[in-house]
């Protein structure tokens, strides 16, 4: 309750006195977050604490806000393009923020990483705090010839050879406020470091919003490209038996959205834009854990409303399957990046990345 609380401060949700109260309260917890951020970036910056170099290329993918831009679907999408161009990759992945173990079994790794290891079959996904002893282990045990950095921007320890950043056209800046009274994890200027940008949700923003964004990104950093992208639905599947569920099936339906995302809006939107009728939307705070109890509650909420589907994104469906439940008709979406406009200059990123082999 306390962070759904702090969360609709910052979203402006919240309003009155107390909560400009909070708001003047967290503003001055940013200065002392500034200063750590700096000493941390400058000790870097001057080789006083070195970052390392794999003997591999290294592709970073992060953001510079908290909350769902969209990066793990962004990740798998670069996977897969590494693999098509004849690549031997493996994901680095923190993992942080959940409950369920690694393929190691010495880490909690979050629901984005058991995504990334159901959709990746065939690619190592190795996850711990420790992506330097990880990168040498992908290369050592795994004989990839490059890795992909998961939420890499911050990750100064690992020297790579492409930062790509994926900024939300929903929720672009974290209001320019930095954590805790924002959503910033850096200050807006470090965006110059940057090599790629990667608009997220296009479709669902408006054009003035991304002509905006354009015009910050190019004041920040005017040498790095910038592409837009959507998260496109691609079908559902039926949890109770692996089956696969097409787009059209949800047309006119009601449907009961349970989610457990940083953006639970865009899930929203993309229901409603497939012609679902969703009667209702539950929503828990980003990684939340569900317990059985709670799933038995929404189904039995769900049938009561008259729901034909409990809908769930494939963050929620990762949890929710060990679970083992046989009814409830519970769907997740899939979804897959595209980039909309600026996939050649994405591929000429990627493609710059192993025609030099100069060391930063």
């Amino acid at each position: 309750m306390v962070k759904e609380y702090y969360l609709s401060i910052l979203s402006g949700q919240q309003r009155g006195f107390i909560a400009a109260i909070v708001k003047s309260t967290l503003s001055a917890f940013t200065l002392p977050y500034l200063v750590v951020l700096n000493t941390r970036n400058s000790l870097y910056r001057n080789a006083i604490v070195k970052s390392t170099r794999l003997p591999v290329k290294v592709i970073s993918i992060g953001n510079i806000t908290t909350g769902g831009t969209g990066k793990t679907p962004l990740v798998e999408f670069s996977v897969k393009y590494l693999c098509e161009i004849g690549r031997k990759v493996a994901v680095l992945s923190r993992g942080y923020g959940g409950d369920n173990s690694s393929q190691e079994g010495d880490e909690m790794v979050n629901d984005e990483c058991l995504a990334l290891v159901e959709n990746l079959k065939d690619v190592p996904v190795l996850a711990g705090s420790d992506r330097v002893k990880n990168g040498e282990k992908a290369i050592n045990d795994f004989g990839v010839d490059c890795v992909v950095l998961d939420d890499g921007f911050q990750h100064l320890r690992l020297k790579r050879d492409l930062d790509i950043v994926i900024i939300d056209a929903l929720n672009p800046f974290g209001g320019e406020n930095l954590i805790p009274r924002g959503s910033l994890r850096e200050p807006l200027q470090h965006l110059e470091r940057a090599d790629l940008f990667i608009i997220s949700h296009c479709d669902q923003g408006n054009e003035q919003t991304t002509r905006s964004i354009y015009t910050k990104l190019n004041r920040i950093n005017h040498n790095a490209p910038v592409c837009e992208s959507i998260h496109n639905p691609v079908h559902f599947d039926n949890i109770a038996d692996g089956s696969v569920v097409e787009l059209e099936w949800i047309t006119g339906k009601k449907v009961y959205a349970l989610s457990a995302i940083g953006n639970p809006q865009s899930f929203a939107n993309t229901l409603k834009g497939l012609g679902a009728d969703p009667i209702k939307h539950k929503v828990f705070q980003d990684h939340h854990v569900y317990t059985k109890e709670e799933i038995d509650s929404v189904i039995t909420e769900a049938q009561s409303l008259g729901a034909d589907a409990i809908v769930v994104t494939q963050k929620d469906i990762v949890k929710i399957r060990k679970m083992n439940i046989k009814d409830g008709n519970i769907l997740s979406l899939k979804i897959e990046i595209k980039i909309t406009r600026g996939v050649d200059l994405y591929k000429a990123a990627i493609d710059r990345v192993f025609k030099s082999n100069v060391c930063n």
